[in-house]
């Protein structure tokens, strides 16, 4: 009996395919629908499995996706971390000004409407602008590898266990010969 493909290769091209769509300016919004980006890689990862699997090997189980969500979370949080860190050295910190300039516009709309006060709306531009400094510090980027090693891997792992509930060989249902 063959033994089953390895995992590694596939957990590094699902892991980057992560991590290059939650480190790219623009393309990480999709991860704003449910981290719907790391699902995604996670379901990726079952299907470029699946696609190794030949003829006499062992089936495909489920504790593979959790481990391949796993592998494929992980690998995608340091490629998220790494392509940030290099976009925040060539081109600044693009999206902090992207999100910087919708807050403003929330927050000035909410106050000429009287719906915040004028003091409170001075004090969170004052937060907003200490949030970026701080993203852009050592501790900012490491304390976001550090939650993308949390989440990145959960959600990898429900988005491989959502691969192999559509990837898995479907077996008709036993039937017991009539006694």
């Amino acid at each position: 009996m063959l033994e089953k493909p390895n995992k590694l290769r596939v957990a590094l091209i699902s892991g980057g395919v992560i991590g290059a769509v939650s480190g790219i300016p623009g393309i990480s919004l999709i991860n704003c629908c449910c981290c719907a980006g790391v699902w995604l890689g996670g379901l990726l990862a079952m299907y470029l499995y699946k696609q190794q699997f030949a003829e006499g090997m062992p089936p495909l189980e489920s504790s593979d996706a959790l481990i391949l969500g796993l592998m494929s979370g992980v690998v995608g949080a340091f490629v998220s971390t790494v392509l940030s860190v290099l976009i925040l050295v060539v081109l600044g910190p693009v999206e902090a000004e992207f999100l910087r300039s919708i807050f403003e516009k929330v927050l000035d709309r909410l106050a000429e409407e009287g719906n915040l006060p004028g003091d409170m709306l001075d004090q969170l531009k004052e937060q907003l602008e200490q949030s970026i400094k701080d993203s852009a510090q050592v501790s900012g980027i490491l304390g976001g590898l550090f939650i993308t090693l949390i989440v990145y891997p959960i959600f990898a792992m429900l988005g491989a266990l959502l691969g192999y509930a559509f990837f898995r060989p479907k077996t008709p249902p036993q039937t017991t010969p009539a006694q």
